[in-house]
């Protein structure tokens, strides 16, 4: 994105920016994801910076980014997005609590050891949570499979209490266009970078063999942004924005903000749920020069 772009894009708008958006997502923000599969999206790698003028934002929202990026790759965003907030603006994080998923998986531990066959589907699922976001080496990975099966109504109302609607979506996805047009737009891409991948694994095998072309693919695909490459609690991400020079951090809830009338765009929920009821919300300012 151009200097040029990135001006016209603000102009006339609310300095409000949603980065990674995902299916969350506002008019009133200005929102960026790795794909544009919604007319309202703005296609931009936020491995490379955010394409904006120092000071030009009141607020800046990313939910469920942070732990897809490695810790360095982290830590500069965060500079980011305090070099484009003005002094006093709001950056809001939201990330999966690692200590209520710690939490979880020791006690479905302790009473699953004791033979509780529901504490037993829970620590499976903690296990879930834990691990194959981490290390899964194929979109969805052994959640989607463990989300095709059949749930029973306590199951299924602890998995829906820990990821919200994506319980019952089959494959959890952080992109999900809502119009026919942002679902081609989908299709399209996704043909389009199927394709490439083929043709660029069909040439690694040729020079590297069947485990070269399958090196590849793994790579590809942990580099396509769904894996976690780190998690945060309430103490490390803190440390994280108060190291990238933010102050007055502090842990809050999803319908608590200190941006204002920050509920009414329903970026954290859906149908008067927490669309991430798994996340740790935490809220810190740019210092104001004295």
């Amino acid at each position: 994105m151009t200097g040029n772009s990135a001006r016209s894009m603000i102009e006339g708008r609310p300095h409000l920016l949603n980065f990674g958006c995902g299916s969350a997502l506002h008019p009133d923000w200005i929102n960026l994801d790795s794909s544009a599969v919604a007319p309202d999206v703005v296609a931009h790698d936020l491995r490379h910076g955010l394409p904006f003028p120092p000071d030009t934002f009141d607020a800046a929202y990313g939910s469920h980014v942070l732990e897809h990026l490695e810790p360095d790759a982290a830590s500069r965003l965060l500079r980011e997005c305090r070099r484009i907030l003005r002094p006093g603006g709001i950056l809001r994080i939201v990330v999966p609590d690692l200590q209520r998923i710690a939490k979880l998986y020791l006690d479905s531990l302790e009473r699953a050891a004791t033979g509780d066959i529901e504490a037993a589907f829970r620590y499976d699922w903690m296990m879930l949570e834990l691990y194959d976001q981490a290390v899964r080496t194929r979109s969805g990975g052994n959640m989607a499979t463990y989300l095709r099966g059949e749930l029973g109504e306590n199951q299924a109302r602890f998995v829906r209490s820990r990821i919200g609607d994506e319980a019952t979506g089959g494959k959890p996805s952080r992109v999900d266009g809502h119009s026919p047009a942002s679902r081609m737009i989908r299709k399209v891409r996704s043909a389009i970078s199927a394709a490439r991948e083929v043709i660029a694994r069909a040439c690694a095998v040729a020079v590297l063999g069947p485990e070269g072309g399958a090196a590849l693919r793994e790579g590809l695909f942990r580099r396509g942004g769904e894996v976690h490459q780190w998690m945060y609690d309430r103490f490390s991400l803190k440390r994280a924005l108060e190291g990238a020079g933010f102050g007055e951090v502090r842990v809050c809830a999803a319908d608590d903000s200190a941006i204002p009338d920050f509920a009414r765009y329903g970026l954290e929920r859906s149908h008067g749920q927490e669309r991430k009821p798994d996340s740790l919300y935490m809220e810190g300012r740019k210092p104001v020069p004295p």
